[in-house]
């Protein structure tokens, strides 16, 4: 769903009680933090421990970026980039073709090539 220029998804804000229970825990944090530390160092279990250790070094630090491995078909880059630039097309003009009325109405203007068109290619039918 897309909004007007100028017009808010979501005129009322966010809800007043979301902002109220974020500021009971930010309250509270400083104690859990303490009780967080507490449990790292003296906690029995080693699985408490490392749960808290992590807890804090996240809270501190951010949590550590995912590494992903990718690979590639052998070959040119630019081929695969110009494969995935095809697929892309072939999405996009099936989604257009469903979208384009076979005849519009009389006066009607009619987009020529989908989305990405440029101004220029617009014409009108039964004028």
């Amino acid at each position: 769903m897309k909004f007007r220029k100028g017009e808010s998804g979501n005129p009322g804000g966010r809800p007043k009680v979301l902002g109220e229970v974020q500021e009971l825990a930010r309250q509270h944090a400083p104690s859990a933090i303490a009780e967080l530390a507490r449990l790292a160092l003296k906690a029995k279990s080693e699985t408490v421990r490392i749960a808290a250790i992590r807890e804090l070094l996240d809270r501190g630090y951010g949590r550590p970026r995912q590494a992903m491995e990718v690979s590639a078909p052998a070959g040119d880059p630019l081929d695969l980039l110009r494969l995935m630039l095809e697929e892309i097309d072939v999405i996009e003009r099936k989604r257009t073709y469903k979208q384009v009325p076979k005849e519009p109405a009389a006066g009607q203007a009619l987009l020529l090539g989908g989305p990405s068109s440029a101004p220029w290619e617009i014409s009108t039918r039964g004028k």
